[in-house]
């Protein structure tokens, strides 16, 4: 509240270095501005006060600017140009009593939030209520309009703190903002096995499980020969199996195809065993861990040899 105050004060007694070019156009915008407000066209009577204002910080100009304000609903800015105009007033009374008692009803009208900072020297720390940015300090305080608010507090490499504030008119809420937790230490990295060792093993497991696929493939195969040759040339008889014509080749075919079934699949799983044993006994190397922290990034690094 005290910063918006003086920063209002500050533009008030710089009036005195406004151009008589500005002060011309600023009356001009100003007039404009009462007129339409005459008229209830409150929404473009605020954007001319405005105009006016940037030109010349007058504290009539400030009054219609607040009371303009105050008809949108943003009770709060509305506030701190009524309490400058009350502060500045001295010589003309009227004004000053007039500003006070509409900065009072409007005081009435909105919230007050006071917000405890853990750490206020937290390297980066920001501060957000609502809108606006706030200087950290042990104990923030500040107006807001009634309604919930979004607190919002960050620094570089920490997780954000966030929260809202349910603003009642008259009241106070108070939000205490912990401690930022320092950044979390990255647990010890665990050897990191030798790479071509990883990818020799890879590389068995690879073909191993090719060797087993094509031995199922050959299997299935073999099966539906055999079953084949009973549907043509072949039966079953209480002296064995009988065949005819093109059968007897045909389960020759089909035992050929499960003895490579079988060769592949004995072939597959020492390979796949040969992998195991490569991975699990390769040499491990170092590899470093550590967190990176900047004020737009967090992230790990790795380093080793790779």
């Amino acid at each position: 509240m005290r910063g918006i105050a003086i920063a209002i004060v500050m533009v008030v007694t710089g009036a005195a270095g406004a151009q008589p070019s500005d002060l011309n156009e600023a009356g001009q915008i100003f007039q404009q501005g009462r007129d339409l407000a005459k008229l209830g066209r409150f929404d473009e009577a605020c954007e001319l006060f405005a105009r006016s204002y940037e030109l010349d910080p007058a504290l009539g100009t400030a009054v219609n600017l607040a009371d303009c304000l105050e008809r949108q609903g943003k009770l709060r800015h509305a506030w701190a140009l009524f309490d400058v105009v009350a502060r500045n007033s001295q010589n003309v009374q009227s004004r000053a009593k007039l500003a006070r008692q509409r900065a009072d009803a409007l005081l009435a009208r909105l919230a007050t939030v006071i917000v405890k900072l853990g750490d206020p020297s937290t390297p980066g720390l920001s501060v957000r209520i609502g809108d606006r940015e706030e200087t950290p300090a042990a104990e923030i305080r500040d107006l807001i309009e009634p309604g919930d608010v979004a607190l919002v507090a960050t620094a570089p490499g920490r997780p954000a703190f966030r929260t809202t504030l349910h603003a009642v008119a008259g009241a106070t809420v108070t939000a205490e903002v912990p401690v930022f937790a320092a950044l979390p230490e990255a647990p010890p990295a665990g050897p990191r096995r030798q790479r071509s060792r990883v990818y020799l093993a890879g590389g068995l497991g690879v073909v191993g499980t090719l060797g087993l696929g094509g031995s199922l493939g050959f299997a299935i195969s073999a099966k539906r020969t055999y079953d084949g040759a009973f549907d043509r040339d072949c039966a079953h008889t209480s002296g064995g199996v009988v065949c005819m014509g093109n059968g007897a080749a045909t389960i020759d075919r089909a035992g050929r195809r499960a003895d490579i079934a079988t060769g592949l699949a004995i072939g597959g799983a020492l390979l796949a065993g040969a992998a195991a044993a490569v991975f699990f006994t390769a040499p491990a190397e170092a590899v470093r861990i550590a967190p990176i922290a900047t004020s737009r990034e967090l992230g790990l690094g790795i380093a080793g040899r790779f």
